[in-house]
């Protein structure tokens, strides 16, 4: 079986994608990767079905990425990567162009099942905290150095899926590794401004009105948050994050699970789940053709808004009876 290691020292041009929306440890991943490969003399192009967020923006000081308009072509590749997703279908249509050029397919993710996606070589370990780590990894069995770019992606990838090493997921290898990147020169402090204290004048009134219609429901144990287009509209008019309001939601006392229910523009909702002890919401986001980790999930529920709502307490109803055991 051809592993990820042999199909990188044996192939020369390389495209490296990512899901809609391409988040922290996405394009974290994206970047230490393209730096490997270009370290090793190969061809690498990032291409993204979303143009990069401006809070990440810094990371354009050393890496190019691309985000193609319908019908431009896609740079000649032998090797697609997906990183950080595992179905070509979260590529959006890009992920059908992709796919439609018939070349080999490598998969390098996290995430529960991805072992079963489109790709015919995995490197994949659903116990790792980011794909970022996974890269990392790759450094190792490849005997790779990693340069400051690479490890400025692996930091940006850590610090992005363990929020900053606050949830549970921030294990042993996650501080070895956060170590190491700072001994090769990863300026902690700077990235941190770069992402976070950058946020546009009309961001904290957006916050704040979205935060006036979340609920506490199921006696305390789940927040939930709707955002209509409306307002969906305007976090996008301030590049603000929507999954950052979740944050203040669970950090309520009693409050087991945090569902953000963001309305669509063809009317359907995406959901975001997070968990914060015990409750398995990747469990939950399955229900409903989604998936994730056990405490950080979403899916893209084909419903209504009033009806998606009414099928998220539901389910997290059952998930926390489950867990009382009643």
């Amino acid at each position: 079986m051809t592993t990820l290691p042999d199909l990188i020292r044996s192939q020369q041009r390389f495209l490296l994608t990512g899901h809609e929306n391409p988040d922290g440890d996405c394009v974290g991943a994206q970047v230490a990767l393209s730096q490997m490969l270009k370290g090793m003399g190969k061809t690498v192009h990032i291409v993204n079905p979303d143009p990069l967020s401006a809070n990440f923006d810094f990371l354009t000081e050393h890496t190019t990425f691309l985000c193609p308009r319908n019908g431009d072509p896609l740079p000649e590749f032998d090797v697609g990567v997906l990183l950080d997703c595992s179905q070509l279908s979260r590529v959006g249509s890009l992920g059908k162009s992709i796919g439609a050029c018939g070349k080999t397919i490598a998969v390098v993710d996290h995430h529960v099942g991805s072992e079963d996606g489109d790709g015919s070589v995995f490197y994949v370990d659903v116990t790792a905290a980011a794909t970022g780590a996974l890269i990392r990894r790759l450094h190792a069995d490849l005997g790779i150095e990693l340069t400051l770019p690479a490890a400025e992606g692996v930091f940006l990838s850590l610090v992005s899926d363990t929020g900053w090493f606050r949830y549970s997921n921030a294990d042993a290898e996650v501080f070895a590794m956060a170590a190491e990147l700072v001994s090769r020169g990863v300026d902690a402090s700077r990235m941190y401004d770069a992402i976070n204290r950058r946020n546009h004048p009309d961001s904290p009134r957006v916050l704040a009105d979205a935060l006036q219609n979340s609920r506490l429901l199921l006696d305390g144990e789940l927040a939930c948050l709707s955002l209509d287009k409306a307002m969906i509209e305007r976090c996008s008019k301030a590049d603000f994050d929507t999954d950052s309001m979740m944050e203040p939601l669970r950090s309520i006392e009693g409050v087991e699970v945090v569902a953000l229910l963001k309305e669509r523009f063809d009317g359907n909702v995406k959901c975001s789940l997070r968990a914060r002890d015990d409750v398995d919401v990747q469990a939950i986001a399955r229900q409903f053709g989604g998936g994730g980790h056990k405490k950080a999930s979403g899916a893209t529920m084909m419903m209504r808004m009033a009806e998606a709502e009414r099928a998220i307490v539901s389910a997290v109803k059952l998930a926390l009876a489950a867990q009382h055991g009643h």
